[in-house]
């Protein structure tokens, strides 16, 4: 009997372990063999966290309020934010007289990182999870905001926004793949 692949989980972020499984050497996505692409766009953000309605949420990807030079994928199995590692907007928050030692190690490995090639990346898989709730912007700004229920009952609220500009196109496909 073939084995299974293993588990993964409904939303994943990181840097470091998704080069040539999330994405290669040059940023793109590295697909899955039974997936297509969808749609590939640049200019977006978003950020993931877990639970919503809740004190001190998890956050699984933070997004910045700024255009990034990222690229968003969107397959038949899942959606995939890739960005380049920037550490001046990464750590931003840390910048305080107690934190500054903590931020310039963590700065120092960063830009080590971004230097090697390495990305940030967050992994949607957008079949196992229920839409709750759909926010969406107002005139002049592309913004989605998705209350989610895993189908193990976690809750999970996703944002996606266009950096610059507007691109409704792919916000209506954003939303289409998530199951009400």
């Amino acid at each position: 009997m073939p084995a299974e692949p293993p588990l993964r989980s409904v939303i994943s972020a990181g840097d470091v372990e998704g080069r040539f499984t999330i994405y290669d050497a040059r940023g793109n996505l590295v697909p899955n063999p039974s997936e297509s692409i969808l749609k590939t766009v640049t200019g977006w953000d978003m950020s993931a966290q877990s639970p919503w309605r809740r004190w001190l949420p998890r956050l699984f990807f933070l997004g910045f309020g700024k255009p990034v030079s990222s690229r968003l994928y969107v397959t038949t199995m899942r959606i995939v934010l890739i960005r380049d590692i920037d550490p001046g907007r990464e750590l931003a928050g840390e910048m305080t007289p107690l934190g500054m030692p903590n931020a310039v190690a963590r700065a120092v490995e960063l830009k080590r990182l971004g230097a090697a090639g390495f990305r940030q990346f967050c992994e949607v898989h957008p079949a196992a999870l229920s839409l709750s709730r759909v926010r969406r912007s107002r005139k002049g700004v592309t913004w989605l905001g998705l209350d989610l229920v895993g189908e193990d009952g976690a809750k999970y609220t996703l944002s996606y926004w266009k950096t610059d500009g507007e691109d409704l196109e792919t916000l209506a496909l954003l939303e289409s793949r998530f199951s009400k």
